[in-house]
């Protein structure tokens, strides 16, 4: 009945069976019933293909140095372009 009548859901089946004389639960219908197929979704890589120009990575970290002085870094990546930006200074 859910093959020839996709628009029919549990409560419908089950009340159609109920007057064929088949005992069957509510819930036992909507079990086997077919569910719709949904289109698979989007891959990561197929992601960062359709927005790879609007996305953009940052990091900060810190960078001791051998005379005890601490560098402040900051990265920016982009993911359009190879060409990545670092910047470094003394103070944040």
């Amino acid at each position: 009945m859910s093959r020839a009548n996709p628009l029919w859901g549990a409560p419908r089946i089950h009340g159609e069976l109920r007057k064929l004389g088949l005992a069957v639960s509510q819930a036992t219908v909507s079990k086997y019933m077919l569910r719709p197929r949904r289109p698979p979704s989007q891959a990561w890589q197929t992601f960062l293909k359709n927005h790879a120009g609007d996305l953009m990575a940052l990091d900060f970290f810190t960078v001791p140095t051998a005379t005890f002085r601490v560098l402040f870094v900051l990265v920016l990546l982009t993911h359009d372009t190879i060409v990545t930006e670092t910047g470094r200074r003394a103070t944040p």
